[in-house]
């Protein structure tokens, strides 16, 4: 007797808005959200089902999305209108439009859930306050920053500069950068 399993197997397909670029998960894993960067929206999945439940307005072409580790809030980057959105995800609707620098990418929340750091194309790093939802702080990273992920022990950021493979180290109690 012989039974052939793969853990690699697509077991479904989920359609979501057009050119969905950025994804995040609930920490429970019940949720998925999907950020649609053509269509100005994020799908909000239900993966018991794999169904999409919701479908968000948000600003124009969101790009990335972070999940809150309490899993109450999400943060949309919208690239072409120059803010975050902010989601409720109890009941899946927008309770905040936050204004940040030019052209926001990447989302990334603090293990502890108070700060959230967004990368902005035009050279900086904005910091939420997720209390208040207002911007803390604007750090100068140089050029193209894009992608960015906040140590486990929520104690430094590394961001992704695009165009000069270069990763600037954020210290997240002074919010300055410390080494490239």
């Amino acid at each position: 007797f012989w039974t052939w399993t793969s853990p690699n197997l697509e077991f479904a397909t989920i359609f979501v808005g057009n050119n969905p670029s950025g994804v995040a998960v609930t920490p429970d894993g019940s949720t998925v959200y999907v950020a649609n960067f053509d269509d100005s929206t994020v799908s909000v999945i239900a993966t018991a089902t794999n169904t999409v439940i919701a479908t968000i307005s948000v600003g124009s072409n969101p790009f990335g999305v972070a999940v809150t580790p309490a899993g109450s809030t999400v943060y949309v980057a919208n690239f072409n209108d120059n803010n975050v959105s902010v989601i409720d995800t109890a009941t899946n609707t927008v309770i905040a439009t936050i204004p940040v620098d030019g052209l926001p990418r990447g989302v990334a929340v603090t293990p502890g859930g108070s700060k959230v750091y967004v990368t902005n194309g035009v050279g900086s790093v904005s910091v939420i306050d997720t209390a208040t939802n207002t911007v803390t702080a604007t750090i100068a990273v140089g050029a193209d920053p894009i992608g960015v992920a906040v140590t486990p022990d929520g104690s430094k950021v590394y961001v992704v500069r695009h165009f000069d493979n270069t990763v600037p180290v954020i210290d997240t109690a002074t919010d300055t950068v410390i080494a490239t």
